[in-house]
């Protein structure tokens, strides 16, 4: 939500000559994004979330209406500063409506960044205090549209001047027709019985409505734009209900008449009542709809159109093709008022449109509100009106709940449950005087679980979450029937919802905990009734408690037998209460059956007292009969079963028709001892029919029955040998394919079986071949670590020899040094010696440095023996240091001979004997080389050791 950003202007600008002098003060509060500018739907609840703000969050802004539709509409804050404005190009859609007892003005607006991305569009909402400005507004937003599609009539002020009232009236027809897709695609006309369609479920259908105008003091032009076309099954729904269509084509014909088209999915999950194959004799009503907005009208008019169908199997053929168009009448009264030299404007509240259909329920006996206004916008007949002139029934789930009590009521009732906490096993006096005056709705949950006696069974709550969890036969009746119990209700009308969810598990908790009734109509709508007061373990607690402590569970049981029962009982009781219904119903052949199994299988039950048990069902029944005798009795059989189908529910739908109703059957005094004794006279008359009759017949009856087990078992039995049959041929195919199977499988397994033997036989020879590999390595490592251990002491040898040269060095070097030092002694006091022997030193010493300088070589014998003995020294330091180096060296080769070693062990299995000989001969080149090089290098050492020593 936002606000674009305030923009100042002067005051002058704000009596601009281009705006028309139109303003009126209004609270905006905001606007928020919107994926379809022209979804009502949408826009509805846009206006419900921005409406919940506080008003504080809000602000006030004055709206000023352009003259023209090239202009904007401009919004102002109190001090005059332009807030916003709106081209009036960019306005997509405009509506009003009523939210939370306020009035709304909302309109849809494309923002100039926005012409590309339709999903930036936006909503805008205002409120005003009154519907009378709102009308106003929308006026304008009209008079504006108008402008923009050159609709108006030139010549309405003209016809206006010369009409005094000022009130025009004008006939329109609505034509609906419905096509759908045949077997070979294409769309045909659906036929049609007595004004009904006769439609195919699962088949894609088309829907026209045509708009012609029939009379009118002028033709009126339908703007260049259609809120679509709506759909919904029954009559009289909510527009929240209707779901719009795919339209298909909007367009204006060349009579005037203006036809839409649209596309129905009948498989969309809105659409399921119109898409299940109705019953034998009965229809369903559906409702079509659409909103045009006609030049110099300020507000669109809703056309609606009502017709019934009946839905058939997908595949039904259709012999009978009558096909005509349901056609609908309309009415539209408007007032008119000259706006100078423009085109009429309207005042939406002086416009009053309404059907034919509206009409006559309108003016029918039985209609319960009258318009008692002037001319409203749309006449559209409240959800509680009484149609007893229709055919259509009550839908179940109908009609409101009292919710308002006076605290005097609610004080009486706590101070009893108060009391009757304290012992449940003893009511309080005073409960069957406040039950009899109806209990409070808020109450209803707490007080029948106390009646029905559940805390006598707690264990019923536990186990209801374990019976949800077990398998139930009944899973797709209860599917079935789910939709049709309380259609009419808010909680129970959507599909999938919360309502109808836990009314699925109620009743297969049901079904699971009573295997001998299991799922059976009328459970669910008692069901229903619970789940609206409580949750759903003590619905099913309450539920469990009735049908067993109440005995509602022998209904269903035994064929019915007690059903009969109560037929039988409610008959004698209209013999002795109402003796003229009970003749007239004899004349007219109307049976107890036809109009009270609903009241005996749906308990209805919800104000009387569950300590009365069955007999309150004869309670309620004898005083319908009674407040209606009046009306059967002018009625013959099909008027007599029409009125307990229509007009009986619809009689009692407000809060004080029941509670009268509820009083009357209270003060009804049916003996108990009578009921049991009409038990046990229907029990007597059971035993005489049986005794009475002729044992041919009886086994004429009983053959007639076996027989028919027979052929239903005859039938069973051709059913199973096909399927038995037909399981055997599959079982043949099954058996052929898998003994096929079974042969090539044996096939593979013979040869994988070879291939494997041949693997272990490779497995074996690269086994030996490696042992033999293994076992030469070993024997190259040992020769190599003996050489290594001979080339060891070897050197050992040497240092030792050249450490004792270096000993023999040094004592010779000191002798000599002691000799030259004695020479020195006794030369140095002669004084013809001394120069001489210092003259001959140095003269020897440069010439060795000249030989050592110009790389000249002495001979041996011109150096003194210590030099001999250096040079020696000299000579075996530098080959023990290449033997070392040699020693490392093939240190390194046996290390990668081990390493080609380790490969060669991991590669046998891939590879062939003869890559391994060769492998094996260039190890042994590469091993045999470095240990010849050794021995040439321990000769050579040996020879100049030899002749060290030798010196």
């Amino acid at each position: 939500l936002f606000l674009m950003d305030s923009v100042a202007v002067s005051s002058g600008n704000f009596n601009e000559q281009n705006h028309q002098e139109f303003k009126e003060t209004l609270t905006y509060y905001g606007c928020s994004s919107i994926v379809e500018p022209k979804n009502e739907f949408l826009i509805r609840e846009i206006v419900r979330l921005l409406g919940a703000k506080d008003d504080l969050q809000a602000q006030v802004v004055t709206v000023r209406m352009p003259s023209t539709c090239q202009q904007s509409v401009q919004f102002f804050d109190n001090d005059g500063n332009l807030v916003d404005d709106f081209p009036v190009c960019r306005i997509l859609f405009c509506t009003k409506m009523s939210e939370q007892k306020r009035c709304f003005l909302a309109f849809t607006f494309r923002s100039p960044t926005s012409v590309v991305d339709e999903s930036a569009d936006q909503c805008h909402v205002l409120c005003a205090p009154d519907r009378a400005t709102i009308e106003r507004v929308m006026g304008e937003f009209a008079r504006i549209f108008d402008n923009a599609n050159n609709g108006a009539s030139p010549h309405l002020n003209t016809f206006v001047a010369g009409n005094c009232s000022g009130i025009l009236s004008f006939e329109l027809e609505g034509h609906l027709n419905i096509m759908e897709r045949d077997d070979k695609g294409q769309l045909v006309p659906s036929p049609q019985e007595k004004t009904c369609f006769k439609l195919r479920r699962g088949r894609e259908k088309h829907i026209s409505l045509l708009i012609n105008q029939v009379s009118g003091p002028y033709r009126l032009v339908v703007k260049n734009r259609c809120f679509g076309l709506l759909l919904a099954a029954g009559r009289n729904v909510k527009h929240v209900d209707m779901q719009l269509l795919d339209v298909q084509s909007m367009r204006t014909k060349e009579n005037g008449g203006y036809l839409i088209s649209a596309v129905w999915d009948p498989l969309s999950p809105h659409f399921d009542v119109l898409n299940t194959e109705t019953p034998r004799e009965t229809r369903v009503y559906m409702t079509v709809a659409t909103d045009i907005v006609f030049c110099t009208i300020p507000e669109p008019l809703r056309f609606v159109v009502d017709c019934r169908v009946k839905i058939f199997d997908e595949n039904e053929r259709f012999w009978s093709w009558k096909h005509r168009d349901v056609c609908e009448r309309y009415y539209l009264k408007v007032r008119l008022c000259p706006n100078g030299n423009e085109a009429v404007a309207l005042d939406p509240q002086d416009i009053c449109f309404e059907s034919y259909s509206q009409r006559q329920r309108l003016l029918s006996p039985s209609s319960v509100q009258r318009c008692s206004k002037g001319m409203l916008s749309n006449l559209i007949a409240p959800h509680d009106e009484n149609e007893s002139d229709s055919d259509e029934p009550l839908l179940s789930g109908s009609g409101e709940v009292k919710q308002e009590y006076s605290a005097a009521v609610l004080a009486e009732w706590n101070q009893c449950l108060t009391l009757w906490k304290e012992d449940l096993n003893q009511r309080p006096d005073q409960l069957t005087q406040l039950i009899c005056d109806g209990v409070p709705d808020p109450l209803r949950g707490e007080v029948w679980q106390m009646l029905a006696g559940c805390f006598q069974q707690p264990e019923l709550s536990e186990s209801y979450p374990q019976l949800l969890t077990k398998e139930c036969p009944n899973e797709q009746v209860i599917v079935r029937d789910i939709h049709r119990t309380f259609p009419a209700h808010d909680y129970f009308k959507q599909v999938g919802g919360l309502g109808q969810d836990a009314l699925y598990k109620i009743s297969k908790a049901y079904a699971v905990y009573d295997e001998e009734v299991g799922y059976c109509q009328g459970l669910s709508f008692l069901a229903a009734s619970l789940l609206l007061h409580m949750s759903e373990a003590e619905a099913f607690c309450v539920l469990v408690r009735i049908m067993y402590h109440y005995r509602l569970r022998d209904l269903f049981k035994q064929g019915f037998e007690t059903l009969h029962l109560r037929f039988y009982q409610l008959t004698r009781l209209m013999q002795d209460y109402l003796p003229d219904l009970s003749e007239h119903f004899r004349e007219i052949h109307i049976e107890t059956h036809m109009f009270a199994s609903q009241w005996f299988l749906t308990l209805f039950t919800a104000k009387f007292p569950l300590s009365m048990g069955m007999n309150t069902i004869f309670h309620i029944a004898l005083a319908l009969l009674k407040a209606s005798k009046k009306e059967l009795l002018s009625l013959d059989f099909e008027g007599a079963l029409k009125y307990f189908r229509v007009a009986l529910p619809r009689k009692y739908r407000t809060e004080a028709t029941a509670k009268e109703l509820v009083q009357s059957a209270v003060k009804l005094r049916v003996s108990v001892d009578k009921v049991t004794e009409y038990e046990e006279d229907f029990l007597e008359l059971k035993r005489q029919e049986a005794e009475m009759e002729n044992p041919l017949e009886h086994y004429q009856k009983e053959n007639m029955k076996l027989l028919a087990d027979v052929m239903r078992l005859e039938r069973e039995n051709e059913d199973l040998a096909t399927k038995l049959v037909t399981s055997k041929v599959n079982l043949r195919k099954n058996l052929d394919a898998a003994e096929e199977n079974i042969e090539s499988l044996q096939v593979q397994l013979e040869k994988m079986t070879r291939l494997c033997k041949d693997l272990q036989e490779d497995n074996r020879n690269q086994q030996e071949e490696r042992k033999r590999i293994q076992e030469m390595c070993h024997r190259e490592f040992a020769r190599l670590e003996e050489e290594n251990r001979r080339a060891q002491n070897i050197i050992y040898d040497y240092k030792q020899i050249c450490s004792d040269l270096s000993k023999r060095l040094e004592r010779v070097q000191k002798v000599h040094t002691d000799v030259t030092r004695q020479y020195s002694d006794v030369t140095s006091d002669c004084d013809n010696c001394s120069p001489r022997l210092e003259s001959c030193r140095q003269q020897a010493e440069a010439e060795f440095e000249e030989a050592i300088g110009t790389g000249q070589n002495f001979d041996s014998s011109q150096l003194t023996p210590s030099d001999d003995l250096t040079d020696q020294v000299n000579l075996l330091q530098l080959e023990l240091a290449h033997t070392k180096l040699e020693l490392v060296q093939c240190q390194c080769r046996n290390q990668e001979l081990l390493h080609q070693l380790n490969r060669c062990s991991a590669c046998q299995e891939q590879h062939k004997s003869t890559w391994l000989s060769k492998t094996l001969n260039s190890i042994k080149e590469v091993a045999w080389s470095p240990s010849a090089a050794v021995q040439k290098k321990d000769k050579e050492f040996t020879n100049a050791a030899a002749a060290a020593a030798a010196d």
